[in-house]
């Protein structure tokens, strides 16, 4: 009996010993979940795994960046993280106003582009790309046309109405529906919409009658 109890004894004293380490498992789980997350827009989480490039691309980073490996891949991750919320957010304009995608568009685009979009290496179909390039282009048009303001040139958007952009996105973070937790992310963020512009497009050359690619 004394060896019975001896061992229930030692099950017992086990079994406390362990279940804290169980209990603090899902907790210390969640923080570093949400260490990862980057932004919250519209309840939709933003995670530094969600913007991470591929394992190809990271590989081509480090083999060009070198000792500047890590700087250049936290650039690209706050890059690809502040595109994710673009759309996330222009997505939803674009609902809220009623804007459905423009399938002419579309179809001129995967036209125009096709061929760079034919390779086996494309993580992309040209009908996702084209859906994406039209659907930006439809919301901005619309964006301009209610905010006004400065148009700049981007390499990546030849056509960016930046006023109207800083307009609609601080009208979501006013409403609690974009937050960004990352601070170099947020700085990074913001600070595009602060002039002065590289590329200010002229007033009478902005002409949002028809997307860049026509």
């Amino acid at each position: 009996m004394r060896i019975i109890s001896g061992f229930l004894f030692s099950l017992l004293s086990a079994s406390l010993l362990l279940t804290p380490q169980f209990a603090n498992a899902e907790p210390v789980a969640e923080q570093q979940a949400e260490k990862n997350v980057l932004a919250i827009v519209l309840k939709t989480r933003v995670t530094r795994a969600d913007v991470m490039p591929s394992e190809k691309e990271r590989k081509e980073i480090k083999a060009q960046a070198k000792e500047s490996y890590g700087e250049m891949l936290n650039y690209l991750i706050r890059v690809n993280a502040s595109n994710r919320i673009y759309e996330l957010v222009l997505n939803d304009y674009a609902a809220q106003k009623g804007i459905t995608l423009n399938q002419a568009l579309v179809s001129k685009f995967t036209e125009k582009f096709g061929d760079q979009f034919s390779g086996e290496g494309a993580s992309k179909s040209i009908e996702e790309v084209a859906a994406k390039q039209v659907m930006q282009y439809q919301a901005e048009k619309a964006m301009f046309k209610e905010f006004g303001g400065r148009v700049i040139f981007r390499q990546s958007n030849p056509q960016m109405p930046i006023d109207a952009y800083k307009a609609l996105l601080s009208g979501y973070r006013e409403s609690g529906q974009l937050q960004i937790v990352d601070k170099d992310l947020e700085d990074a963020f913001w600070s595009v919409f602060t002039p002065p512009f590289q590329y200010e497009i002229a007033p009478e050359n902005i002409d949002f009658s028809q997307p860049w690619w026509i």
